[in-house]
């Protein structure tokens, strides 16, 4: 119920067409004279295949992370430093693993690839669980293997 005071007072909306000046001791945005320090995000020749890739990995990640699937599956894919990084923050939590129910478990909704050069690349992602979405940024490098082949491998892991 409204008051009878609340009913006198004028509304008044803000205007949002005309060119805003700084007050006083204000800096005006964007900086005169000031150049974007960060490079924009560059796709290399054909991304396609590595952005497929990164979003398997990411899916695969937020099922680990979800408890639906054992960390021991992401040791391929990982550096061992960041493998051992997630897998002892696993443990802190000692997240037992949950049988899917009828509702869908972790997943991926969005993947973001921005190549740093010919052989590195970062990727970040939303995933979505029970309800809450989470954020998942992964630096993926070009390696050599023992073998001698050339894989994706991811040295650094972040979430929130």
């Amino acid at each position: 119920m409204k008051s009878a005071t609340a009913l006198s007072v004028p509304i008044v909306r803000p205007s949002f067409t005309g060119v805003v000046e700084p007050s006083p001791g204000q800096i005006p945005l964007p900086f005169p004279g000031m150049t974007s320090v960060l490079p924009a995000p560059v796709e290399r020749g054909d991304a396609k295949p590595l952005r497929d890739r990164s979003a398997r990995f990411m899916q695969a990640l937020v099922e680990v992370l979800s408890g639906e699937r054992p960390v021991r599956q992401m040791g391929p894919w990982m550096a061992p430093h960041v493998y051992e990084q997630l897998s002892t923050r696993l443990a802190a939590h000692a997240r037992t693993p949950r049988r899917p129910t009828a509702a869908r478990g972790a997943r991926i909704v969005s993947v973001h690839v921005a190549m740093v050069h010919d052989e590195a690349a970062e990727i970040a992602g939303r995933m979505v669980h029970r309800g809450r979405s989470r954020a998942l940024a992964v630096r993926l490098e070009l390696q050599t293997t023992h073998r001698g082949d050339r894989v994706w491998r991811c040295t650094a892991l972040v979430w929130a």
